[in-house]
Order: C-alpha cells, then structure tokens, then sequence
C-alpha cells in the first residue's frame, strides 16, 4: 500500500485591523512580538506612516541586523515584503510576512481565504509589483532556504 502524506491548507493568521495597519502585524510575527507592544512602540503605525527607513530604524532599536534587498527573494526566511496589486502610489503598497517555512502570511482581506502554504502565496503570483524585502538577524548571519 502507498501512504501519500497530505498537505493541509495553512490559514490566514495575520488580519490587519485598520486600512493601513498591516505593518503592525507583519513586523511583531518577524520579531516574534505582540501586536499591542508594536502599537505602544509605534502609536502611528496602524495609520499606515511608518516609512520603510522607519521600520528599519526600530527593527535596528530592537537590536536586530537588517538586510534590504530589491524585490521580493524567498531565499531568505522569514522575512516582510512590500507588495502591492497594483500600485498607482506609495499608499498602495503593502506589507506581507514570509514565515520560516516559507509560507506567506497577507493581512489583508483579500487574501484571508487563501492558504499561506498554498504556491500562489509561496511564489507571490497575486502581487502585480514585489517592491522590497526586509529581514532581520540577530547575530548578522540569515536564514537562507
């Protein structure tokens, strides 16, 4: 008898709460903290006016080594993309959370049915522009997959 081990859907676990907050989300599950101390860090952040040097600046605070490539590479995990579906302006882009496996986590609703695991998320197919990709270390070496 073949035993076929089966893959299970991975669901969506970040949910923005605001238009603008999906940074909040995002970077607390890459530094493995609470969305609320993230929030009493950066009391803006859920209106969407955290600049990328902004987060990079309180990724460093928190004394992490950040690493900044252009687009959106899976070779390092985990790690948060700046994405969009197609962006007209800098407010149209938003931030997703690449998870050790690989797995892509999107707070926004219009993917909150679509698996993290599934190769659509894994390859960023939905996403017109893959912008940038920050991750972050502690002793500067990274995760490569």
């Amino acid at each position: 008898m073949v035993t076929r081990s089966r893959i299970l859907p991975k669901p969506q676990i970040l949910h923005q709460k605001y238009e603008r907050d999906c940074g909040v989300c995002v970077f607390a599950a890459l530094v493995g903290i609470s969305e609320e101390e993230l929030r009493a860090e950066l009391p803006d952040a859920h209106l969407g006016m955290v600049t990328v040097d902004d987060w990079e600046k309180w990724l460093e605070g928190r004394g992490f080594v950040v690493t900044r490539r252009k687009g959106c590479p899976d070779d390092v995990v985990p790690c948060a993309h700046l994405v969009s579906h197609g962006a007209t302006t800098l407010e149209d882009f938003h931030w997703v959370y690449r998870d050790k496996e690989g797995d892509v986590l999107d707070p926004s609703p219009v993917n909150q049915y679509m698996p993290a695991n599934d190769p659509r998320m894994r390859q960023l197919d939905g996403y017109a522009e893959k912008r940038l990709t920050l991750s972050v270390s502690r002793s500067g070496l990274v995760v490569r997959r």
